[in-house]
């Protein structure tokens, strides 16, 4: 029997896809080698129910089951296939895994806030909590990566052979075949590896911050913004349809939640909620995207919503400029829609475009720009 593509998304949602484990990858004389799996590796990648949900029982806000995007979704396509919780696009030994990380993870966290109270019993620094919360941030953000190479959306690539991250571009497709590693190794995927970028991340901006006044980080809606007397704002925003941000962002909140959630005011401020926010339409603000999804699928009051709000932000901007002031916006997309909706939103805010520069800024060998005409510049009006 031919099965269609939509007998298969079928199979999916009545929950009967599974996997197979067809080989595994090693480290050989002259570089990687594939063979078949032996029976102890296929019994080590099977975990119990039992198993997982003791671990997830101790861990805040337990198995990641927030709700993915509805299908139709800017840039998510999993779901027509049964994977409609964050959860279900990580294996059983992955969520096992994962969910350790998160315990370990928080055992630091209860250690840096009993130290905290020590230290403030002995009128001790508070140099030495900034560090502490630095290091345990830092610490969610390597279990972070280790998700990014470790869920059913990790696939193998050839050259080099090497694990490639969950999001080879900004969406979720369906992978047929996917690679899951090793994360107690240091090389891709593993949370040695994981550490080691974040600290390089690290030494990169503290050179760059050293020697630079302090930023003041302001976390709120660009349309009610109240300020004034800036010189310059230089902004890149949404990029109308392309990108659905807060969507993928979720794939690393749930995470983060469950590591520093719960745990102390500055923490549990930053994930309060289940997931990232998104667009608001009783309080008229939010997340700014062209996603007919968020609007029951209409498309005309969805694209009005992103150039309606375009245009707030941009008045809010022409408010906080002094009256020489330049806004510079930086902006890529392929679609005339995608341009005169922008420029529209901007000449609504009362503003001139007297400049423009297409700047190359995108990677060369990034997964997008292999065999399709992908943007390589950006625009900066």
């Amino acid at each position: 029997t031919i099965m269609s593509m939509d007998d298969i998304r079928y199979e999916g949602r009545a929950g009967r896809l599974g996997a197979v484990m067809t080989a595994v990858v090693v480290d050989g004389v002259k570089g990687k080698e594939y063979r078949l799996p032996t029976e102890e590796e296929l019994r080590a990648a099977e975990v119990s129910k039992e198993e997982l949900d003791e671990l997830y029982e101790q861990i805040p806000f337990g198995m990641p089951e927030d709700a993915l995007p509805p299908i139709g979704a800017l840039g998510f396509r999993v779901q027509r296939y049964g994977f409609d919780q964050w959860a279900k696009l990580f294996t059983d030994r992955q969520l096992m895994t994962l969910g350790s990380f998160v315990s370990i993870v928080r055992s630091l966290v209860v250690q840096y806030g009993k130290s905290r109270e020590i230290a403030g019993n002995r009128g001790k620094s508070k140099n030495a909590e900034i560090w502490q919360e630095a290091v345990v941030a830092s610490l969610a953000c390597a279990l972070d990566r280790a998700a990014d190479r470790g869920s059913q959306i990790t696939t193998w690539q050839n050259d080099p052979e090497k694990l490639r991250n969950s999001f080879a571009r900004f969406a979720l497709p369906i992978t047929w075949d996917y690679a899951e590693g090793n994360p107690f190794v240091d090389s891709s995927g593993g949370f040695v590896q994981a550490i080691e970028w974040i600290g390089e991340a690290l030494d990169h901006t503290s050179v760059a911050a050293r020697v630079k006044p302090e930023p003041t980080v302001i976390r709120d809606s660009a349309m009610a913004s109240k300020m004034d007397g800036f010189d310059a704002i230089v902004t890149d925003p949404p990029y109308y349809d392309a990108i659905p941000y807060s969507d993928l962002m979720d794939f690393f909140h749930i995470w983060l939640r469950r590591a520093l959630g719960a745990s102390n005011g500055s923490f549990d401020a930053a994930f309060n909620e289940e997931l990232g926010p998104k667009w608001d339409r009783e309080t008229d603000d939010g997340e700014l995207i062209d996603d007919a999804s968020r609007f029951d699928g209409d498309k005309a009051l969805s694209k009005k919503n992103y150039e309606d709000g375009m245009a707030r932000t941009f008045q809010a901007c022409h408010a906080a400029l002094q009256s020489d002031g330049r806004l510079v916006v930086v902006f890529a997309n392929k679609s005339p829609d995608a341009w005169e909706t922008l420029a529209a939103a901007l000449i609504r805010a009362g503003f001139v475009v007297d400049g423009s520069w297409p700047i190359r800024t995108e990677r060369e060998n990034r997964t997008r720009a292999m065999a399709s005409a992908a943007l390589s510049s950006s625009v900066w009006l």
